[in-house]
């Protein structure tokens, strides 16, 4: 079975999956992101920033169960990884931050959750801190996600939690690994969660129900088959409590995970689902592959093979089986899902003479990571890098100096307009000769509702030139959209060759489509994002100025008295540096999280 561990950043993640890894016993020594050992981020620069770039993939053993653990990303820049992982999974563990609760990322991952379908379990994580504040985290979950929660562990003192399912004490013993132990402190609080969950449970369980109705205490194996109706009933979550630092509560939640998640039915007669792809140091490019088969290797199709994935370490498999993960070398690339890079940066050479070096290197990462687009610049030499956020730029940068020994020259990044036809155009004529060859064009344009650009023509010069002129844009800003080209004539004279032919169309083509498209028929369209911000209740004046003052229309907004939410619509251009100077007037304790909502014309 595969689980994906989703969370706001800093909730605590990384750490919860070393722990998982650990108390499975499949890492000697589960190291801390703060200290830069964590297994799971193994990047330099996941290792220099403390956050999670690449999702990370390793596997272990638990109930006898085999399992694959997708540690995805919590940055909002890198949030094409958190989506690919979760297409991969049966199902995630999402991880709240006692101490901070519910927050923008967490919210935006269970709105993910919930639009793919995938079943989940809470992790309440940082119990162990003086400002945890469990039990106001657990109720913000019927608030904002407008489910039930049931929780199933208790922490206690921080020596330990009461299993509610077993009814059982769990705390560290002489080797760090949690045990069972007698302890009566506290007894009481577990009773009452247990009847908790058995009247939660009973809600899907008939025979459970009828138990309580009659005032019998339901054995642990009736609960256990309760509850396992519930987790996929949609109206109640399951939540465990502890502390993945202190290495509270990870049994628990393991065996949670064991009881109540169930493996995807996979009904596909393709080999499998390419998920992404990526590098890995002697091996070079792989895909991140999900199998839909099981196969020996006598049965392995010519050139590929797979291998298992640790962190950043691969070793060759066998055989593969259906539904699980490996890295597969030699499958072809593959475009993987739709993505909207909203900003751009524009790069050059250093010296003229590492132009292709540069160039492999850039189409090289764009192969292996689909969240990003990079457009040759061919008037000048130089690229443009498309992408969702300033961070992922200094990834790309990091990664060019350090995989690829390239040195280059990058611009400061900047919003990604679009330049949108605003009117129909109509058809100008142009004649265009060089030597032997010429041609005589009838070019028109319509315009589009959505911001497409289409061209009705089957003549490879032509699109080769249209498509030439969108992506270069008319007023500098962007490529245009929103056109549909016409050709209504096309007149080709002379004894010329077929590539100089070619070469007078391109160039006929592209001149009757500068005639055709003035700067006046062209409008500038940005892109605007659906923001949540979070502050202490104290900052939220200061808050409101700012959003307004960067043009954001705040939609709505609540809170409890400690902290605020707004839910707003902003021009993404005003958002520059924002996660600097929201943690500046809120004195640190702001944060937020945003995705893409659409382009709208600049009023």
């Amino acid at each position: 079975m595969n689980i994906a561990i989703l969370a706001h950043i800093d909730a605590g993640k990384t750490t919860l999956s070393e722990r998982i890894l650990w108390a499975a016993g499949k890492i000697l020594r589960a190291g801390d992101v703060e200290d830069g050992l964590a297994t799971m981020d193994y990047l330099p620069e996941e290792k220099e920033k403390g956050i999670t770039i690449e999702a990370g993939i390793s596997n272990f053993m638990w109930r006898d169960i085999w399992w694959n653990l997708i540690d995805a990303p919590g940055h909002i820049d890198f949030g094409m990884e958190a989506d690919t992982a979760l297409e991969a999974a049966d199902g995630a563990v999402l991880v709240i931050s006692a101490a901070d609760g519910i927050q923008p990322q967490t919210y935006a991952a269970w709105e993910k959750l919930k639009s793919l379908n995938k079943p989940c379990v809470i992790f309440f994580n940082k119990t162990d801190l003086p400002e945890s504040r469990l039990e106001e985290s657990f109720w913000e979950i019927e608030e904002q996600f407008g489910v039930n929660p049931v929780l199933l562990s208790w922490p206690v003192k921080n020596e330990g939690v009461w299993d509610v399912l077993s009814g059982t004490f769990l705390k560290h013993n002489d080797e760090g690994r949690e045990d069972i132990f007698d302890f009566l402190e506290e007894k009481g609080e577990m009773e009452n969660l247990r009847r908790e969950a058995c009247e939660a449970a009973s809600t899907a369980d008939d025979k459970l129900l009828e138990k309580l109705l009659s005032n019998k205490i339901p054995e642990t194996a009736e609960l256990l088959a309760g509850l396992q109706k519930l987790f996929y009933k949609g109206s109640h979550i399951l939540c465990y409590a502890g502390s993945a630092k202190k290495n509270v509560g990870i049994r628990s939640l393991l065996n949670g995970l064991s009881f109540f998640l169930k493996p995807q039915e996979i009904k596909s007669k393709e080999l499998g689902q390419v998920i992404r792809y990526r590098s890995f140091a002697g091996i070079g490019e792989v895909a991140i592959f999900k199998s839909y088969k099981n196969l020996k290797k006598n049965k392995f199709p010519d050139g590929l093979k797979f291998y298992r994935i640790h962190a950043q370490n691969l070793s060759e498999v066998s055989e593969i089986s259906c539904g699980d993960i490996y890295a597969v070398k030699g499958m072809l690339h593959k475009k993987i899902g739709d993505y909207s890079p909203l900003l751009q940066m524009r790069i050059e050479c250093l010296k003229s003479e590492d132009w292709a070096q540069i160039d492999d290197a850039l189409k090289s990462i764009e192969r292996i990571d689909h969240s990003m687009r990079i457009t040759e610049n061919k008037n000048d030499g130089s690229w443009t890098l498309h992408a969702m956020g300033a961070v992922q730029f200094d990834f790309i940068l990091s990664r060019l100096k350090r995989e690829y020994h390239c040195k280059v020259k990058a611009g400061e990044p900047s919003v990604e307009f679009h330049e949108v036809l605003s009117r129909n155009l109509n058809a100008v004529e142009n004649f265009c000769q060089i030597g032997e060859a010429s041609v005589s064009i009838s070019l028109s344009a319509e315009m589009l509702e959505n911001e497409r650009c289409e061209i009705a023509s089957e003549i490879p010069a032509v699109i080769s030139a249209l498509e030439e002129f969108c992506e270069a844009g008319v007023l500098g800003k962007g490529s245009l959209r929103g056109i549909k080209f016409i050709l209504h004539k096309l007149e080709i004279s002379g004894n010329a060759t077929q590539n100089a032919t070619q070469a007078v169309v391109k160039k006929a083509c592209l001149d009757a489509a500068k005639m055709l498209v003035e700067p006046s028929a062209v409008e500038i369209h940005e892109p605007w994002v659906d923001l949540t911000v979070q502050c202490p209740s104290a900052h939220a004046g200061a808050v409101t100025k700012d959003l307004l003052a960067r043009g954001a229309k705040i939609l709505n907004s609540d809170g409890d008295g400690k902290k605020h939410r707004f839910y707003a619509n902003a021009p993404l251009s005003k958002l520059a540096r924002y996660t600097t100077e929201l943690l500046s007037i809120t004195r640190g304790g702001g944060n937020y999280a945003m995705k893409f909502a659409e382009f709208r014309g600049k009023n």
